[in-house]
């Protein structure tokens, strides 16, 4: 079977409204979603939070002054640095995207956007000298380190900030840290690239002006911004539409229950932040061989490494009942993917665990389970966890 008909035949295996958003995509077109297209509103009155914005604006305002939502992206940077026109690539950047000058405020309780006007981006540099080894390793780790446990005040921001470290003539290492509530993962790569292309044009045409910097660059227009995104969203997900996709996470999370998983101390009576993540790689035969099992019951790596966690977790748990988190871009229009803000949302993967069952049937089953759930992916989890909590 060739590579055409191979895919066709995998997507006839797919539920029809996924079908047809797979074939909009690879055909290069825009996935039909409802809604109607996102268009630029009014920069009059309080724009509204999104969903997801509202969530974190809400925990900070509990728990002010907390560090957990900081997020961080730290670059490497060798051969010569012009500075200067580093500092003109992130303040273009800043003037390009509304997201990275916005703060927050609230009247009555009720949180809203403050998009400011563009600022210059401070780059303090921070020199540490000595030879490349473990000792000056760790004061670079322990530096990144502190930067990313300060926090941020979401009402009189910034909420961006940097610093280069240097190490030697040509080595640089430039964190920037942001608040979660105006970044994501996706974010960070559209940073990366328009960062890079911002400080090129700079350092080769002398242009610090970060106005006519922007001007001059080859970065195509943004035809909307993120507050443009939370307005619509605030539109169309609302009343009978939301009701209408509520309803199918209200009856597939009916009765959830948390996992009780035998750790080996008591939880805290108040939860804290501390925490660490364990990292380890499957030998690459291991990921072969699971991949091949996916491939045979028409189901991608990400299927049968959900369904082998949710089998762990049952035994560990000793319960039948597994729901596990995962998360998606959130960028399913095209308006949205050159985007710099929040949108990223949390989907639950629920199943039932029978282990007599063959792997391969087990699979089938999480396969269908993780297409039912991105198909229904629009729906912000803030709203879901709302319906079906109370």
């Amino acid at each position: 079977m060739d590579a055409a008909a191979s895919r066709e035949s995998w997507l006839e295996s797919l539920p029809e409204h996924v079908r047809d958003s797979l074939r909009a995509r690879l055909a290069g077109g825009t996935a039909r979603t409802p809604g109607g297209r996102i268009e630029p509103v009014q920069r009059t009155g309080r724009p509204p939070l999104s969903y997801a914005q509202q969530r974190l604006w809400f925990l900070d305002e509990f728990d002010p002054g907390s560090a957990e939502y900081n997020s961080c992206l730290s670059l490497r940077l060798t051969g010569g640095l012009d500075v200067a026109a580093l500092a003109a690539a992130l303040s273009a950047l800043v003037a390009r995207h509304e997201s990275l000058r916005t703060t927050f405020d609230a009247v009555d309780g009720e949180g809203y956007q403050v998009i400011g006007e563009p600022f210059a981006v401070p780059v303090p540099v921070v020199p540490v000298p000595g030879p490349a080894d473990d000792e000056r390793d760790v004061i670079l780790a322990n530096l990144l380190r502190a930067e990313a446990a300060r926090p941020f005040d979401l009402r009189t921001g910034p909420l961006l900030r940097t610093v280069l470290v240097r190490l030697a003539a040509e080595e640089h290492v430039l964190a920037i840290t942001m608040h979660h509530i105006i970044t994501d993962g996706w974010s960070m790569g559209v940073l990366g690239r328009e960062l890079a292309a911002l400080y090129d044009r700079a350092a080769t045409t002398g242009t610090y002006d970060p106005g006519l910097l922007l001007a001059g660059s080859a970065l195509p227009p943004l035809p909307v911004q993120y507050a443009d995104f939370a307005a619509w969203q605030r539109t169309t997900l609302t009343g009978p539409a939301l009701e209408r996709r509520l309803a199918h996470w209200t009856s597939k999370l009916d009765g959830i229950v948390p996992l009780e998983l035998p750790t080996d101390r008591p939880r805290p009576a108040v939860r804290t932040s501390a925490g660490a993540q364990h990292l380890f790689t499957l030998p690459a035969d291991t990921t072969r061989r699971l991949t091949e099992v996916a491939r045979a019951h028409n189901a991608t790596l990400f299927m049968a490494v959900t369904a082998l966690s949710q089998l762990a977790l049952s035994r560990w748990t000793g319960q039948t009942d597994i729901a596990v988190g995962t998360t998606v871009s959130g960028r399913d229009r095209a308006e949205t993917e050159g985007l710099i803000g929040f949108f990223v949302n949390t989907l639950v993967l629920r199943t039932e665990v029978e282990e007599p069952l063959p792997f391969g049937r087990f699979l089938d089953g999480v396969r269908e389970t993780v297409l039912e759930a991105f198909a229904h992916a629009d729906v912000p989890f803030e709203r879901v966890v709302d319906a079906v909590v109370t």
